[in-house]
């Protein structure tokens, strides 16, 4: 309940009264998880214990959110505030999962997550602090008056947000999955329940105080197994210097799994080389896509940077950078322990009917597979292999397939260590996907209108029951978007982010610095930013052989993949009309979509392209349009 127009006894006593609330919910939570811990009575229900401990936790929060004064003076709560908000249950989960599949490639999105505070903290949290602004979809509308601005800037915060809710949903519901032992599908509609009643016990304001306690809960959560096993492992329980022990050992097992046959050259992909997931050009883009989405991200730029000084809106940004980099540089030492742990698995030629339990735990779940097969016991997993051409009696790398989204969550019970913290482990990524729902599901309601605080106004007391109504639409839609999970989360995540860099980011820097931009060129750079990012990636999957033949010249194919693409086009002209002039188009169509690219940019990495392109667009059709109103150049 935000406190606004209330005197300051009323202030000071509801405050006492929510942080006494919110301790008395840790206190609770943390008894709890102690006693699981010791393995007395509760070892019956301990992992639905850490389902409910999360729960609980969330609901602290957001209770006492609701109750506290919407404003953060502290540019240390507020930096942990925003790192909190930033990093979610999504990127908390998928960046150590991109860089254990991925290897040096993965360090892109850990990255771009970094420079991206770096730029937020440079250029755009010290003028958006001293706007007034409470909201981008606010910053960018009293900025740029009129509809085109304003329904543009709805539909590209919208679909970004629900984006990036249905990220922390499937991370939410894999934890959900792993703890109450149900489906994907029956996890997730549980968290969104719990998402939606959090949302609504904390209200449509509040402070973004208490979420500064996610913070330190995921750090703690990641940093105990990784010290543990830091100085059990190499006497040092520092995990960010240890690793590099850790990575000069896994190139030499990963050589070693080569030499003696257990590994494909073709499945693995060693830590230490780079550009073999993306090439550098794709590496690059999804940095600087990554960067220009995080300084322009909707629930990044709101209450923790909202209406203070540019000094503490650039000191709370530099907070939420340090505390950024400090967790960002935890995830490859987890990425790392974790593929260690299951090369020497795979190294000291571990019999199939041998593996070790989690495999079964979690391949139970869909998540862990073994020779193409869920790993749901011990004679299925021995059918399968048994069943290969190939089939070996020990376990090979290429055999196994473990989700890269479970590997953070996995990793205490992948290394041996307690099964406490895999479940503290996902008691944060629970809390994180509560919690940090309501700044995208506050935003979207503001961006329709909805953001009365006032409930002693019975006008204000409707908006807030169509904001709660409008955000059990946004969280249905991420749940079913979730529940289909056409990606990884770390693939949605970003997509989620680039949205942002491609549709705001122009908008937002031209916004807080550039006097001479108006309405229609702000409009006119969200359009060519996301309509240009789609046509490049709409044509080269569905129209790649005109899309080619246009553009060749600027293709990553080069000279033989020209000649191999004029092979096949002279094959199809060639070919008889019916089910062989069909065929020889499919090859046609399969080879030029391999080649149908600008300097190979691919994905999320078309952010190279479309940044700029909406840039242009802006600046262009500024200078050609009236200047806009002195009173409107303000940010």
């Amino acid at each position: 309940m935000p406190l606004d127009g209330l005197n300051a006894a009323p202030n000071r006593s509801r405050a006492a009264w929510a942080l006494g609330t919110f301790a008395l919910f840790f206190g609770i939570g943390l008894a709890a998880l102690l006693l699981i811990a010791r393995g007395a009575a509760f070892a019956t229900w301990g992992d639905g214990g850490y389902w409910a401990i999360g729960i609980a936790a969330a609901g602290a929060v957001a209770l006492a959110a609701g109750l506290m004064h919407p404003r953060i003076s502290a540019p240390a709560i507020g930096g942990m505030a925003l790192a909190a908000n930033t990093v979610g249950a999504a990127f908390f989960l998928a960046i150590p999962g991109a860089i254990y599949a991925s290897g040096h490639d993965g360090l892109a999105y850990a990255l771009g997550l970094g420079a991206g505070f770096l730029l937020l903290q440079l250029i755009v949290a010290p003028r958006f602090a001293s706007s007034g602004a409470v909201s981008l979809p606010g910053l960018l509308t009293a900025r740029f008056p009129g509809a085109a601005v304003a329904w543009l800037s709805i539909f590209i915060v919208s679909a970004s947000m629900v984006a990036m809710l249905s990220a922390g949903l499937i991370a939410a519901g894999l934890a959900g999955m792993r703890l109450l032992g149900v489906d994907f599908t029956t996890a997730t509609v549980a968290a969104s329940g719990a998402m939606l009643a959090c949302f609504i016990v904390r209200g449509v304001g509040g402070s973004e105080a208490p979420n500064s306690v996610l913070y330190p809960l995921m750090l703690v959560a990641v940093a105990v197994p990784l010290v543990m096993l830091s100085a059990e492992w190499y006497g040092l329980p520092i995990p960010q210097l240890a690793f590099a022990n850790s990575l000069w050992q896994l190139q030499g097992i990963e050589e070693n799994l080569l030499e003696q046959d257990l590994a494909d050259p073709a499945f693995m992909k060693p830590m230490l080389t780079a550009f073999l997931t993306l090439s550098p050009i794709n590496f690059v883009g999804i940095v600087l896509g990554m960067a220009a989405g995080i300084a322009a991200l909707p629930n990044v730029l709101s209450s923790p940077l909202s209406g203070t000084s540019q000094r503490v809106g650039r000191h709370t940004a530099l907070w939420g950078l340090g505390c950024v980099a400090l967790l960002l540089t935890l995830a490859p030492a987890l990425a790392t322990y974790a593929r260690q742990t299951m090369a020497t698995l795979i190294a000291d030629r571990t019999p199939v009917a041998e593996l070790p339990g989690w495999i079964f735990t979690y391949g139970k779940l869909g998540l862990v597979h073994v020779c193409g097969q869920a790993a749901t016991d011990v004679a299925t997993v021995m059918q399968a292999c048994a069943g290969l051409p190939d089939a070996s009696p020990v376990l090979r790398l290429q055999d196994i397939i473990v989700d890269q989204d479970i590997v953070a969550l996995a990793l205490p019970e992948i290394a041996g260590l307690d099964g406490v913290l895999m479940g503290l482990m996902a008691v944060a990524v629970i809390v994180a996907a509560l919690i940090t729902a309501h700044a995208p599901l506050s935003i979207i309601g503001s961006a329709l209108g909805f953001d009365a605080n006032d409930v002693f106004d019975e006008h204000a007391r409707t908006v807030r029951l169509a904001s709660y109504a409008v955000s059990g639409a946004v969280i249905i839609a991420a749940t079913a978007l979730a529940i289909l999970r056409p990606a990884g989360i770390i693939d949605i995540a970003t997509w989620a982010v680039v949205l942002s860099a491609v549709g705001l980011f122009p908008a937002v820097v031209s916004a807080l610095w550039w006097p001479r931009a108006n309405a229609w060129g702000a409009a006119a750079g969200m359009v060519a930013g996301v309509g240009s990012m789609i046509a490049y990636l709409v044509v080269r999957h569905y129209f790649p052989v005109p899309f080619y033949e246009l553009t060749s010249t600027l293709s990553s194919g080069g000279r033989i993949g020209l000649e191999a693409f004029g092979e096949l086009r002279d094959a199809w002209m060639s070919a008889e009309p019916g089910a062989a002039k069909d065929a020889a188009w499919l090859d046609l169509s399969e080879q030029a979509r391999s080649l149908a690219n600008w300097w190979g940019i691919e994905g999320p990495a078309s952010a190279l392209l479309a940044i700029p392109i909406g840039f242009l667009a802006l600046v262009g059709v500024s200078l050609v349009t009236p200047a806009p109103r002195r009173a409107e150049t303000t940010p």
